[in-house]
């Protein structure tokens, strides 16, 4: 039971007071109705006389919020009935149990959940927990992956990144991102104690059928460089046009001329010049051996006279 201090309706029922040796006290209010119940280790509920946390507060049968500071758990929920909000019920969860599934924290109910797991905080979505990022033990930020990514990781079907602290050193090389996929590590953001590098994978043992490059300059005579207008802002630029470097050099351009979305919105086309580098580098010296051959002819024209 319970010492019960409730408040009536009437003149004589105002105020009542009943006490026992249970050591819960319990406020209630139109004439009996328990709202507040403060067990004997101070654990408090609002609208539950069920606790067993620091807090619970139960609205109805359906809503829920909870803190045990004892087992670091901390949860909020709503269950949503046939007919509901689509797409299930939202929640977060932080728990210290590594596995906790949705329906070992409230079996039926739709969650999102947000899980403390040993020395990481896993952050999951779905009714089946499915766990979409994590912060490891080392403060690094893992997207779709569960752990640090490697050569060895396959199976992914789109590209994810994870971030790792910002806090290295400040003169030596530190990866900040890394950019993985099916085949592991394809990119880094890499900083030192003055500058920034935007890396893609080029390590040789992850390439074969290597050729020296030709038709360098024959590429480059395609290009059509334009300057041109913003239409957004009216600032000058200049460059390319996406869809006729594509044509030239289709590495440098991602996405597809004209291409729209389910709703007929533009999906525009975008361009990496870096992949220009060794198209320009080719032609650079195949120039500069023609540069090379014209002064030889020169220089023996010069010499025949």
């Amino acid at each position: 039971m319970a010492s019960i201090i409730s408040a009536g309706t009437s003149t004589g029922t105002a105020l009542n007071l009943t006490g026992d040796t249970s050591g819960i006290l319990q406020l209630a209010s139109n004439n009996g109705t328990v709202g507040l119940t403060m067990d004997t280790s101070q654990n408090v509920g609002i609208g539950t006389s069920t606790i067993g946390t620091k807090l619970n507060v139960l609205l109805g049968t359906s809503y829920t919020i909870g803190s045990n500071w004892n087992t670091s758990v901390v949860t909020f929920g709503q269950a949503i009935s046939s007919g509901g909000v689509a797409g299930g019920a939202l929640g977060v969860s932080f728990d210290t149990t590594n596995g906790a599934t949705l329906s070992s924290l409230n079996p039926g109910v739709s969650w999102y959940q947000m899980q403390l797991a040993g020395n990481y905080i896993a952050f999951r979505t779905g009714g089946s927990a499915i766990e979409a990022a994590r912060i490891d033990g080392s403060g690094n930020l893992l997207v779709a992956c569960t752990a640090l990514p490697t050569s060895s990781i396959a199976g992914r079907a789109i590209t994810t990144a994870y971030y790792q602290s910002s806090c290295g050193s400040t003169t030596s090389s530190y990866t900040h991102f890394y950019f993985t996929n099916g085949n592991g590590n394809v990119g880094t953001i890499v900083t030192n104690g003055s500058s920034t590098a935007f890396n893609t994978s080029s390590d040789y043992r992850l390439k074969e059928n290597v050729q020296q490059m030709s038709g360098g300059l024959s590429t480059v005579l395609q290009l059509k460089p334009v300057t041109y207008d913003w239409i957004s802002d009216k600032s000058k630029g200049q460059g390319f046009i996406a869809h006729e470097l594509q044509a030239v050099v289709p590495d440098c351009v991602t996405g597809e001329k004209d291409a729209v979305d389910a709703e007929g919105k533009p999906v525009y086309q975008g361009i990496d010049t870096s992949f220009l580098v060794a198209t320009l580098t080719a032609a650079i010296q195949e120039q500069q051996a023609l540069i090379t051959q014209l002064q030889a002819d020169v220089a023996a024209l010069k010499g025949a006279k």
